[in-house]
């Protein structure tokens, strides 16, 4: 069972092989997600980003991490990192 249940949730059922078919950017899928998801699962998910980030992974760490929970989306392609793209996941978590 993975310590991030939400996480691995939204990493692979909106950051699947397809999300770019569906959306123009990143930050659409998680305006998706916040707009069809209830207030208590996007606080759960903000709440597991922040845990994840908070354990100090390298970004190779934490790039196969984030895949491993699913996440078929390589910010590195877009010119960022995995933790710029993690923490403005979290920010728009929170708007």
């Amino acid at each position: 069972m993975s310590d991030f249940p939400a996480l691995r949730n939204f990493l692979s059922a909106y950051f699947h092989q397809d999300w770019a078919v569906e959306h123009d950017t990143p930050g659409a899928v998680v305006d998706y997600f916040v707009e069809g998801e209830s207030a208590l699962q996007v606080a759960q998910l903000r709440d597991e980003i922040a845990r994840l980030l908070e354990q100090g992974l390298d970004e190779d760490e934490l790039a196969g991490q984030v895949r491993d929970l699913g996440s078929e989306y390589d910010p590195s392609l877009d010119g960022g990192n995995y933790q710029e793209w993690l923490r403005d996941i979290e920010e728009r978590l929170t708007a």
